[in-house]
């Protein structure tokens, strides 16, 4: 919501939103062996570093080219979409895991 407002609101939203999701990969790999088991640890931690690489590799260069056909102000639409696909890929995974 603050990143609709003036430049330093915008600042100061972007902040809140990269302290806000800091802790999630450090946290996400230290739960794995506890909601997996430590036997497919290894193999899931990998995954996810090699998921969260593509994804530091791919979604800026994406967001660039977006930005450039539709403006700066797409950038709370873009956070939502990714967070949006992100909430039904977990979803998703978890009805699978559970089966």
């Amino acid at each position: 919501v603050l990143l609709w407002f003036g430049s330093f609101i915008a600042f100061l939203g972007l902040l809140l939103l990269g302290l806000g999701c800091a802790p999630i990969y450090p946290c996400m790999i230290h739960a794995t062996p506890l909601r997996f088991g430590k036997e497919q640890s290894q193999a899931l931690i990998g995954v996810q570093m090699a998921s969260a690489y593509t994804g530091i590799s791919l979604m800026p260069p994406l967001f660039g080219g977006v930005s450039k056909l539709l403006g700066l102000g797409i950038l709370p639409v873009y956070l939502l979409l990714i967070i949006g696909a992100m909430v039904y890929i977990h979803r998703r995974l978890i009805k699978n895991i559970l089966k």
